[in-house]
């Protein structure tokens, strides 16, 4: 499944930028605290690194991991701070703009991370970063019941990624949503295709299968007409979702069927 991309803790090309070996034992000593979880104390770390080595990169870097370990914290307020310096220091890293919306978006500043993200969309200029904006921009639409928008961001992201399950996922409750169900049948079925036990998306397409027929005006599809849905709803089960017993209990049980015949 789709790994949410966040960069992880910046590591220097090298660490000869640092001044002898001043800063060397503040950058590795916070990367190990990261890594283990000890976000306090690679933010006392990050902030000593900071202070303590006047070479822009090394500050930077020191900006970014800081805010890492503060969005971890959920200090969100503190870590856009962070990453609002280290773009001041470079605003050629698209990825400090994207760490920026994710904190915002974290701490529900929702329309502020939208423009982060629609910033590195726009920039073109780094395919992993716009991968990564344009995911996190269908999330909050959707989130928003933006449904249109949605759509319009999993289309651009197939551009750059048309292998990812789980924006062909998005597309498709999109699509469900303004009752596009032939439009989510096709995005389910890509999903399966990617992601074999999917059983969410097996889930929606019987569901969507079975909206498409009821909402043309049949009421109670025969057996025959149910069919490839049931066989969705049923796969979705065996797979562990439960939340399709009612479907398959009203469209698919054969006593239901058979006084259809």
């Amino acid at each position: 499944m789709y790994k949410n991309i966040i960069t992880g803790i910046v590591f220097l090309i090298s660490i000869i930028v640092f001044p002898q070996d001043k800063g060397t034992a503040l950058y590795l000593k916070g990367n190990e605290n990261f890594k283990k979880g000890e976000y306090k104390k690679a933010i006392k770390n990050y902030t000593q690194l900071i202070e303590k080595i006047d070479v822009d990169l090394v500050k930077k870097t020191g900006y970014i991991n800081r805010g890492l370990s503060r969005d971890r914290l959920m200090q969100y307020d503190l870590a856009i701070q962070d990453f609002t310096e280290a773009i001041k220091l470079d605003s050629t890293d698209m990825a400090s703009f994207v760490d920026r919306a994710i904190s915002k978006m974290n701490a529900a500043y929702l329309e502020r991370a939208k423009e982060d993200f629609q910033y590195v969309i726009n920039e073109n200029s780094n395919s992993k970063m716009i991968e990564s904006s344009l995911y996190w921009m269908s999330r909050i639409n959707y989130s928003q019941g933006k449904y249109r928008e949605v759509i319009k961001n999993c289309d651009e992201y197939f551009q750059v990624n048309s292998t990812d399950p789980e924006l062909y996922f998005i597309r498709g409750t999109a699509n469900d949503m303004l009752m596009n169900f032939e439009k989510s049948i096709v995005d389910y079925s890509k999903a399966i295709e990617l992601f074999p036990n999917y059983f969410q998306a097996y889930a929606n397409r019987g569901t969507a299968k079975i909206n498409l027929l009821t909402g043309s005006g049949n009421i109670q599809p025969s057996k025959k007409e149910t069919k490839s849905a049931c066989k969705d709803l049923k796969k979705a089960r065996e797979l562990g979702d439960t939340s399709v017993e009612d479907l398959i209990y009203i469209y698919c049980k054969k006593e239901r069927q058979n006084r259809n015949k």
